[in-house]
């Protein structure tokens, strides 16, 4: 499974290193794709082994307890916030 989440504020460099190492070690993602600069992570897991929800909890034990699910329909919410 892919799933999109969204943060409320671009990512730096360190974000993106921190969000990595915090996420890779979940059981079952095998694929994380952000940007620095981007507000959107893309997270590939197989469902069998985790969650959407343990993945935003992982986040929030991160530090980046913004972290939610991204939006239907491509919307990223940069300009409204969605």
């Amino acid at each position: 499974m892919q799933q999109r989440f969204q943060l409320s504020t671009p990512l730096a460099f360190a974000d993106v290193e921190r969000i990595t190492n915090c996420l890779a070690i979940l059981p079952g993602v095998h694929g994380l794709d952000m940007a620095p600069g981007s507000r959107q992570i893309e997270v590939a897991f197989d469902e069998r082994q985790t969650s959407a929800q343990a993945i935003v909890d992982a986040a929030s034990q991160a530090g980046y307890s913004d972290l939610r699910n991204a939006p239907a329909g491509g919307c990223c919410g940069g300009c409204c916030g969605g």
